[in-house]
């Protein structure tokens, strides 16, 4: 029998209703349990915005599986008005299923500083610290200056354990005394133009300088919240990542480089190499992703290219779409909305398996059943086509793809590169295929076939297209 207090949990879900987690413990049977709150998922799911009928009401909604415990998770907007009307999906679908337990509030202890989600910017590569130093992570230096009239929001450790993050935040002005402060103590800083550091609100969301004292090493970035074009911001954070030599991992082998470009890959040599190191089952599977991740790779190395410009400037998506727009030339609107709907499923499935953080994307389907971010189509609506937008969520979700898939997309460049990669059938070799296989058809669940191979054919042309060189700003 399920026990839970109805109460309490609309009470729960109105007070929290963009950072709702409801967890069911001691079921007997999780993984019952875990398909009802997938049901219920997609009930909610189809509640439709008040004022954007043809919208979904929920940011984001899913259920995690964390710390052996299934978590329904969800972003109601701020539309705690329709609180009971959650709870009852929810309790509906448990009910229904018959699963025992008892279902409440997800209630974390509260961390030794003042999180601000403005401030996480590694999306998934580390976790929160319980514990700290002097105020500081416990790798941090004795000593490391905190910036001045600053609010500690977040500390963090990479969850490979190479690196500490630890981030301030101050309402009013931005950080421009901080990196002197830096140097202060002892750090060299990368070059970067003083008239840059002074006016980086209005160059550039972002001003990221490399750390260096002693064999130690990291990055300081300036930057400012998140806004809406022609919004002044308020807050302004600073963001440390600090790397101790005895942290440094070591280097790949000379003779198994990783492709670092989209033109370390190629259709040809993907196709007569991934049945070796993913199986026959996962082959096209292990290209489409290969394509993904040649794409991604083209996609950003053109972005990088660009000059440096805000991202919250009210002209910045019709500025950058086009310059980028030239990497998708040749690609029908389906073949783009397939890339799309393949990027964005699979990071919704390495968030479901637990393999990445849950990313900060409102996912809905169109009428063609393709998954698009809902936060990127309504930023473009204002300033771009019909055309422009799918074109810009098409390379927003590239993007996304790179930063979500980034370990099993190296895990695979890599073994692409790997000169000794014959799999001879070793003991050692059968296990990695079966792990990998593994981890492979979790990636790929919910995309069809032809969906994949749509997909890898229109990655292929775009990391094969060349943008036109950045305009002058």
């Amino acid at each position: 029998m399920l026990r839970y207090d109805e109460a309490d949990l609309v009470a729960y879900v109105a007070d929290h209703c963009s950072q709702v987690a409801l967890a069911l413990y001691d079921t007997t049977d999780q993984t019952a349990g875990v398909a009802a709150l997938r049901r219920a998922v997609r009930r909610v799911g189809r509640i439709p915005h008040p004022d954007v009928p043809e919208d979904p009401l929920p940011s984001w909604c899913s259920v995690l599986v964390e710390d052996d415990v299934p978590v329904f998770r969800l972003d109601l907007k701020d539309e705690g008005q329709y609180a009971e009307h959650v709870v009852r999906i929810v309790l509906g679908e448990l009910d229904a299923a018959d699963i025992d337990g008892r279902l409440e509030p997800r209630r974390p202890p509260q961390p030794p500083y003042d999180y601000d989600a403005q401030a996480d910017i590694f999306y998934g590569a580390a976790t929160g610290l319980t514990e700290l130093d002097a105020g500081l992570p416990p790798r941090f230096p004795a000593g490391f200056p905190a910036p001045r009239e600053a609010t500690l929001v977040l500390a963090q450790r990479a969850r490979d354990g190479t690196w500490e993050h630890a981030a301030w935040r101050r309402p009013g002005r931005p950080f421009v005394e901080y990196p002197q402060q830096l140097r202060t103590f002892g750090c060299a800083l990368g070059s970067v133009a003083a008239a840059e550091v002074a006016e980086y609100v209005d160059a550039t969301c972002m001003v990221r300088y490399s750390l260096g004292r002693g064999r130690d090493s990291g990055s300081v970035s300036l930057y400012h919240e998140m806004r809406r074009p022609g919004q002044a911001p308020s807050n302004w954070y600073v963001s440390v990542v600090w790397r101790t030599a005895t942290d440094t991992p070591p280097p790949l082998p000379k003779e198994t480089p990783a492709p670092t470009s989209a033109a370390d890959l190629d259709p040809a040599g993907v196709r007569e190499r991934a049945p070796g190191f993913a199986g026959l089952d996962h082959t096209v599977g292990c290209e489409t992703l290969l394509a993904i991740s040649a794409a991604s790779l083209a996609v950003n190395a053109a972005a990088a290219a660009l000059p440096p410009r805000c991202h919250h400037e009210r002209n910045f998506l019709r500025w950058q779409h086009r310059q980028l727009a030239p990497l998708l030339r040749g690609l029908s609107p389906d073949q783009m909305a397939v890339v799309r709907h393949a990027c964005l499923t699979t990071i919704s499935n390495w968030t479901y398996h637990r393999m990445a953080r849950l990313p900060r994307l409102s996912l809905a389907h169109d009428d063609a059943g393709h998954l698009y971010a809902v936060d990127v189509r309504h930023a473009a609506a204002p300033t771009l086509q019909p055309e422009q937008i799918l074109e810009t969520e098409t390379l927003h979700a590239l993007q996304t793809a790179a930063i979500m898939l980034d370990p099993l997309l190296q895990s695979l460049r890599t073994a692409m590169a790997d000169p000794r990669l014959t799999w001879a059938g070793t003991h050692q070799v059968t296990t990695a295929m079966r792990q990998r296989a593994g981890q492979l058809a979790r990636t790929l669940e919910g995309i069809t076939p032809e969906q994949l191979t749509d997909a890898r054919d229109a990655c292929w042309q775009i990391a094969s297209n060349r943008p036109t060189p950045p305009a002058a700003r």
